[in-house]
């Protein structure tokens, strides 16, 4: 179990890494899955240290991701219907994306970066 734990934030990473090039060259309908699930990966797993404030942050970088995410979803949403931009965000797995990336990056940021 411990090895598991210790290997999960390598596997997030290497399905983000594959994921990222398969999301844009593919023409697959699935084919934003391992990105999604290399992304999730990545956010439940555990720290070396994980005591009760990586659990907050963790748990505050997804509510401040969440509200990010559907604000960028909105505004996307509204420069499609004005015709700004010629894409619009109706899968939920590109939703769940940005969320996770959001997430991840907020995470590791306010762990690594600003409280070191």
């Amino acid at each position: 179990m411990k090895t598991l734990i210790k290997i999960s934030p390598f596997v997030g990473l290497f399905l983000i890494i594959v994921g990222i090039p398969i999301l844009f060259m593919s023409k697959s309908s699935t084919a934003e899955i391992p990105l999604l699930v290399g992304l999730f990966t990545l956010f439940i797993s555990f720290q070396v240290k994980e005591d009760e404030r990586s659990t907050a942050i963790r748990s505050s970088s997804a509510f401040i991701a969440l509200i990010a995410g559907y604000t960028i979803k909105l505004v996307i949403s509204n420069l499609y219907q004005n015709h700004i931009i010629s894409f619009d965000l109706i899968s939920i797995n590109y939703f769940l994306i940005i969320v996770f990336a959001l997430a991840n990056l907020i995470r590791y940021s306010r762990l690594y970066i600003f409280m070191a």
